[in-house]
């Protein structure tokens, strides 16, 4: 896993991981110490969604509230 993303990821990139797939649990805890290795943040969604004067439409774009 970590071979196909190392030069790949930047800063921004959001990786969707199943957790029913056989190696992802495995690979999880090399995957994130690589990340951090390159200088890059791991954060979780709920990190990323706005709570205050904001909402979510149709699309699933966060939108401030007027």
């Amino acid at each position: 896993m970590w071979k196909r993303l190392k030069e790949k990821i930047k800063p921004g990139d959001i990786i969707l991981s199943h957790n029913g797939t056989k190696h992802t649990a495995d690979s999880l805890d090399m995957l994130l110490k690589n990340i951090k290795q390159k200088g890059l943040n791991v954060v979780t969604i709920s990190d990323l969604i706005y709570t205050e004067n904001y909402t979510i439409n149709s699309n699933g774009t966060q939108v401030q509230k007027k």
